[in-house]
C-alpha cells in the first residue's frame, strides 16, 4: 500500500470509530432522575417504578424494555381513564423526545413490576435495567418508598 492509501485507510477507521462512539454517547445521554418503587402491601401481586427520563441530546431515545431481578415480569405501561374506568395498557416503547423530559408517575407512564418473589421493604433498592431502542441498557437504582412520601403527600392510587 502507498503512504497515501495507508493514511486514507487510517482516516476511514478513525472516522468509523468516531461514529461508533457518537452512537454510544447518544444512548448514554438518557438522564434518569428521581427513581422510586412504590411500597406495596404484603402479598401484593404487583407494584410500579416511577422516574423522570430526560434526554439532553438532539435525537429521540426510545425505552423499549425493562427488567428487574425478583419479579416474574416487568413491563412498560400507561395508565388511562376511559369512560370512568381506570386501566393499564402495555407499551412497546416510551419515547423521550430530543431535549425533553418524560415523567413516569402514578396515573401515567410507569414500569410495572409484576409477581414479586417476596415483599419489598421501605428503603430497599431495586435495580431496574432499561433497554433502549439502540440496544444499550441503563441500570437504575430505585429505592422502595411509600407513595405519599415519594409524592410529597400527594399520592395517587395506581
Amino acid at each position: 500500500m502507498t503512504q497515501f492509501a495507508v493514511g486514507r485507510f487510517t482516516g476511514l477507521l478513525l472516522g468509523a470509530a468516531l461514529l461508533a462512539s457518537a452512537g454510544a454517547a447518544q444512548a448514554a445521554e438518557l438522564d434518569v432522575q428521581s427513581p422510586w418503587v412504590a411500597l406495596a402491601p404484603p402479598g401484593a401481586h404487583a407494584t410500579a417504578a416511577f422516574m423522570k427520563l430526560h434526554n439532553p441530546g438532539d435525537e429521540a431515545i426510545d425505552v423499549v424494555s425493562a427488567d428487574a431481578d425478583g419479579f416474574k415480569k416487568v413491563e412498560l405501561h400507561l395508565s388511562v381513564n376511559e369512560d370512568g374506568m381506570h386501566r393499564m395498557i402495555e407499551q412497546e416503547r416510551i419515547t423521550v423526545p430530543a431535549g425533553e423530559t418524560v415523567l413516569l408517575a402514578p396515573g401515567g407512564y410507569h414500569v410495572m413490576l409484576i409477581g414479586p418473589e417476596r415483599s419489598l421493604d421501605e428503603g430497599e433498592v431495586v435495580a431496574i435495567e432499561l433497554g433502549l431502542g439502540d440496544g444499550d441498557r441503563i441500570t437504575v437504582e430505585a429505592p422502595v418508598t411509600p407513595r405519599d412520601k415519594a409524592m410529597g403527600g400527594h399520592g395517587h392510587m395506581h
